[in-house]
């Protein structure tokens, strides 16, 4: 059932609705999937084999760092969002990135967003998802202080930093991207769409969307009364900010769990950030993801530097 079965023609109490569509909405937005187990992302060499390095007291995350990590060199960091009510551990084996990161030398941190009353976790990002029970929390300044303490813990290339979330995630690397500038390199998620308003400057930005998502519909929708863009009008706000002009289109094979080229790539003539659409063709909001997909992501940002 989705969402908007569910609130369509009952007469039932609004607090009964609300509570009942939020668990449905959870179930939707985030289901895990198969991949790596999180403990299989050891520290660097550098560090105790058998533990990674916490950050932020009040609300911990975990940086894990490359195998030949060297303090004499540089390293670019990948931070990884999870959906509504998903969390960093399911999120990282969903997503195959932590692998992937782990492989292609990254440093790596899922953090966890703040726990509302059912006890699902989220990020504040926007005025449509997913701070249900608005709660004072500033995620900006958050993923700011993660990236400011891995910096001054370890060697993190400041050139090639970058953010990739899924749905509720994707939203929140929208909302650090249209709050700040010159911080991320690019920006890449999956199901996620603006506010209705950005006012952040150029930024490389790899939008990833399945046509046939019930969750966050590709053509825009609502949740609780509070709308969210569609993936054309979001694609055109960064086109106005990156200043990008023309786009051409061309299908490619996203996921090998698939059969065939099941995605088209648009791709925006830009004079200040590059600026791209994979819409997978058929695609539901928790599409099976494989190490195929999380490879082609990393390509994608690794090209970009700020």
């Amino acid at each position: 059932m989705t969402l908007r079965k569910f609130l369509h023609g009952q007469r039932i109490p609004i607090a009964l609705v609300i509570v009942a569509a939020l668990a449905l909405l959870s179930l939707e937005i985030f289901r895990g999937g198969a991949g790596t187990e999180f403990s299989e992302f050891e520290s660097g060499a550098a560090y105790d084999s058998n533990s990674d390095i916490k950050l932020n007291a009040d609300r911990p995350a975990s940086l894990f760092l490359p195998l030949d990590y060297s303090s004499e060199k540089a390293v670019p960091l990948l931070i990884n969002l999870h959906g509504y009510s998903g969390e960093s551990i399911g999120h990282s084996s969903y997503t195959f990135l932590q692998l992937a990161a782990k492989e292609r030398g990254l440093a790596y941190i899922a953090p966890d967003g703040t726990v509302d009353s059912l006890r699902n976790q989220f990020w504040n990002a926007s005025t449509a998802c997913c701070n249900f029970n608005d709660v004072a929390v500033d995620d900006v300044a958050y993923i700011k202080s993660l990236i400011d303490e891995a910096s001054q813990k370890v060697s993190i290339d400041p050139m090639r930093i970058y953010l990739f979330g899924h749905s509720n995630g994707h939203f929140m690397s929208y909302k650090f991207a249209c709050s700040t500038e010159g911080i991320v390199a690019a920006v890449a998620g999956l199901a996620g769409a603006t506010d209705e308003l950005c006012d952040g400057g150029p930024t490389n930005i790899l939008h990833i969307h399945g046509t046939a998502d019930q969750t966050i519909l590709y053509g825009g929708g609502e949740l609780f009364a509070k709308r969210y863009p569609s993936v054309d009008e979001t694609l055109a706000q960064w086109a106005e900010i990156n200043s990008c002009s023309s786009s051409t289109e061309s299908d490619f094979e996203l996921m090998q769990s698939t059969v065939g080229e099941e995605t088209t790539n648009r791709t925006y003539s830009c004079s200040k950030a590059d600026l791209e659409l994979w819409r997978i063709n058929g695609g539901v909001h928790t599409p099976t993801l494989d190490k195929e997909f999380a490879n082609k992501v990393l390509d994608w940002l690794l090209a970009r530097k700020l």
